[in-house]
């Protein structure tokens, strides 16, 4: 299960937060809400949604993004999985508000539940980096979506530490948020090995000066009385440095 997760789910169960987990993506004049929504929309948009497709949520987290797909979708599937069940048992309180079904699976991003070339549209949304390997996750992805299927996801990754505070950084934000088996993945090597597996990079976006304002909202830099650094400072402090990444790729299938 994922640490972070546990605070999450309470503060969520108080009415604290909402149904979207990951970072905001920011222009002037937004809310925190609006910004997590956009990231949310930017994903779905990538993926170039129609009615009756077929589409999966690969760490769906609360249901937040299947449930905006619901409200622009008719005759749709919407299928969100999950690794852990807490998430899960919020997702099945949604219901739709228009023709489209809800599924939510618990299983492996890196072993989808589906048959080949079964699905139409694939999202994950800032996930990937809890997922155990990248490769089979991305080799699982083209193996499921149809011929000319499309799939948006987006990874959150860190240049190498270029020195010791780095590094501490680096352990600190991998502690504080883990599992996060690799946080320093070649991305051309991925992409490359997508295209192998069938996978053609359609689009990338840089994301990361969009979420800057993120840090002044989730969580304080430093625990207090000891000053301490967080795992969102160190995330903070690596972001200033130009050592984070966050990318939007949008992928088709051959």
């Amino acid at each position: 299960m994922i640490a972070y997760f546990d605070a999450f789910l309470k503060a969520f169960e108080a009415g604290h937060v909402g149904d979207h987990v990951h970072l905001g993506l920011w222009s002037d004049g937004m809310t925190w809400d609006d910004a997590l929504m956009a990231m949310s929309v930017a994903h779905l948009d990538a993926a170039d949604l129609k009615d009756g497709q077929r589409l999966l949520d690969v760490g769906c987290g609360l249901g937040g993004t299947l449930r905006l797909a619901d409200m622009r979708l008719n005759g749709a599937e919407l299928t969100g999985l999950n690794i852990d069940p807490r998430q899960l048992a919020i997702c099945r309180r949604l219901a739709p508000a228009r023709s489209n079904r809800f599924f939510w699976i618990e299983a492996s991003a890196c072993a989808l539940p589906f048959d080949d070339a079964s699905l139409d549209r694939l999202i994950s949304v800032e996930a990937m980096f809890h997922f155990e390997h990248r490769e089979a996750f991305l080799s699982e992805a083209a193996r499921v979506l149809k011929p000319g299927g499309r799939m948006a996801i987006s990874d959150l990754w860190f240049n190498p530490p270029a020195n010791e505070a780095e590094a501490r950084d680096l352990h600190r934000l991998q502690d504080g948020f883990a599992p996060w088996p690799e946080a320093s993945p070649d991305w051309d090597h991925l992409i490359a090995h997508a295209n192998d597996a069938g996978l053609t990079l359609r689009d990338r976006r840089h994301l990361t000066g969009d979420i800057g304002p993120t840090w002044d909202v989730i969580g304080p830099s430093r625990d207090n009385p000891n000053g301490r650094q967080t795992p969102v400072g160190a995330m903070r402090a690596l972001h200033e440095a130009g050592q984070m990444h966050y990318d939007l790729f949008t992928f088709e299938r051959c």
